[in-house]
């Protein structure tokens, strides 16, 4: 379980105070999106800073950790293949992007 004093929890709320949302496009077909691009862009710092690799593992870790939801802003916890779907298609997972990226942010970067 994580604290609410926790570095993790104090990183998420200084990304609510410096992300910067880029310009929405209009989604033509399909649900609406019911979590926003900064809820799911937290989720995937979660996600590389806690080193887990399965979206059903990062979904039963949120389903553990209330504290870190709430500093998610997760109203609701996602389906693990709702959390699978949206960062899959999130820009630093998209095909050729970089595939040490993560392993860059938390220290185990190729060099």
């Amino acid at each position: 379980m994580v604290a609410e004093g926790h570095t993790l929890i104090k990183l998420l709320a200084l990304v609510d105070e410096l992300y910067v949302a880029g310009k929405d496009e209009a989604r033509i077909r399909g649900r609406p999106v019911e979590y926003s691009e900064l809820v799911m862009f937290k989720v995937f710092i979660v996600m590389v800073l806690k080193r887990i690799k399965h979206f059903k593992t990062l979904h039963k870790f949120l389903a553990q950790n209330p504290t870190l939801r709430k500093a998610c802003d997760l109203r609701a916890l996602p389906d693990r293949r709702t959390l699978g779907r949206r960062l899959k298609f999130f820009s630093p997972l998209r095909p050729g992007t970089d595939p040490g990226l993560g392993d860059e942010a938390v220290g185990g970067g190729h060099r």
